[in-house]
């Protein structure tokens, strides 16, 4: 079965965090949905929006994954399209292999959603290189296929990933790995459930540490530094060659990508990489984008005074989450001063920089600094292209050209949201 994976509209619900990466790059659990997705079988080809193309390649090389086409022109006679959103469980992994041997074209929709289809011989690429899946539903419903409604799991809004993080990682540690202490252990830590903790080769957990699995499995990768006095209670992942600091106190739920540095407090929250939030600061029920740097204190509220629900923009509009315990949702290059708090449920755009007290959302590449007396300001391009070049020199990566076009892109691209905001252009100004 060689699989294509597509994105469909609903991309635009999780920006930020989707303007620098394919809905399938998100992570739920210890896994991305591609990642989840490749259970059904090879995945040859991946569409996604033109802008992220370049960078998505890259990507998927330096995993190893070489043999993968992005945006082809075309697709073989026989393709078997799923769309990104998808969360495959095991039952509907078996529904979806068993269709697929027993019919030789079909479509699974889920509420007037396109799930899956096995097709031949049709040109559909355009349609899935531009998200016109409304449209392509439409195109195949004319050509009198069959059609299975079925009940499938698709990734709707932000906050899912966050509300069943925890029970995700707890099924995809359980049930996908082994866990041997195979690091240095100092003799003073303490390991409770000792059988659910896994330490990877080259990783060292320091004096007085606590590791308690009680409640969920930890599973710390390799050449991971885990300090003295540090205090992490499962479910917990943490990635490769990531520092945890003195005294940080890991919560449930905390999944942590690889090269990051945590310290403070966390709970339920999912880092992607090369991530520094390594002093003090509470950071909870949020998710964090690659190459964000968050100053000392700064804190995410995740609770209202009110002890209400928390509310969440989607293209202008308000949702209830139906969640009480809701933090931030964190693009990637943010940069937050030291002191920063940011208020229940909000949004912080790519590249912006954040001092004060933050209330609101807050667009891509804006330095917002309102309780300290500044007016919204555009960040420089050259100031982000050039501080995100020193970022990931010092964690020994370079700057590709194609990396570079692409800030340049999304730039551009997030303009308008700028605009709507009241952003202005020119040199940034503390009152």
């Amino acid at each position: 079965m060689e699989i294509c994976v597509f994105e469909d509209e609903y991309f635009e619900y999780f920006l930020p965090l989707t303007y620098t990466r394919p809905i399938y790059e998100l992570r739920l659990g210890i896994y991305t949905l591609r990642e989840r997705l490749a259970r059904l079988g090879v995945i040859k080809y991946f569409f996604t929006r033109r802008y992220l193309q370049n960078v998505f390649e890259e990507a998927l090389q330096a995993r190893g994954l070489r043999d993968i086409e992005v945006n082809p022109e075309e697709l073989q006679d026989e393709v078997f399209i799923v769309n990104g959103r998808l969360i495959l469980d095991k039952q509907l992994l078996s529904y979806l292999k068993d269709k697929y041997v027993k019919h030789e074209e079909f479509v699974f929709t889920s509420n007037n959603t396109l799930v899956a289809a096995k097709l031949r011989k049709t040109e559909i690429a355009n349609y899935l290189e531009n998200q016109r899946i409304r449209e392509l539903l439409r195109l195949l419903k004319g050509k009198g296929l069959e059609f299975f409604e079925i009940e499938a799991k698709l990734l709707e809004f932000p906050w899912e990933l966050i509300r069943d993080n925890p029970a995700y990682m707890i099924e995809d540690l359980e049930s996908d790995r082994t866990f041997e202490l195979l690091g240095e252990i100092a003799k003073t830590a303490v390991l409770y459930s000792k059988e659910k903790i896994h330490v990877g080769k080259g990783a060292i957990i320091e004096d007085y540490v606590v590791l308690d699995a009680r409640k969920g499995p930890i599973y710390i990768e390799d050449r991971v530094l885990v300090k003295a006095h540090s205090v992490i209670r499962g479910p917990t992942y943490i990635g490769k060659n990531s520092v945890i600091t003195e005294f940080a106190k890991l919560r449930e739920g905390s999944n942590i990508g690889e090269s990051c540095g945590v310290g403070g407090e966390v709970v339920n929250l999912i880092m992607h990489g090369f991530v520094n939030k390594y002093h003090e600061g509470f950071v909870g029920r949020s998710y964090i984008g690659e190459w964000v740097n968050l100053g000392a204190a700064t804190v995410t509220s995740d609770l209202k005074n009110t002890y209400g629900t928390v509310r969440f923009e989607i293209k202008g509009e308000r949702i209830d989450t139906g969640l009480r315990k809701l933090g931030s949702f964190i693009g990637d290059m943010v940069r937050t001063a030291i002191g920063t708090k940011i208020y229940t449920g909000k949004k912080i755009g790519v590249a912006a920089q954040l001092y004060g007290i933050v209330a609101v959302n807050v667009p891509s590449f804006t330095i917002y600094a309102k309780t300290l007396g500044a007016e919204p300001t555009e960040v420089y391009l050259d100031s982000v292209l050039r501080a995100q070049k020193k970022f990931m020199s010092s964690r020994g990566v370079d700057m590709s050209d194609s990396y570079k076009a692409f800030i340049k892109r999304l730039f551009e691209i997030t303009e308008g949201e700028r605009r709507l905001f009241g952003v202005k252009k020119g040199v940034f100004k503390l009152a």
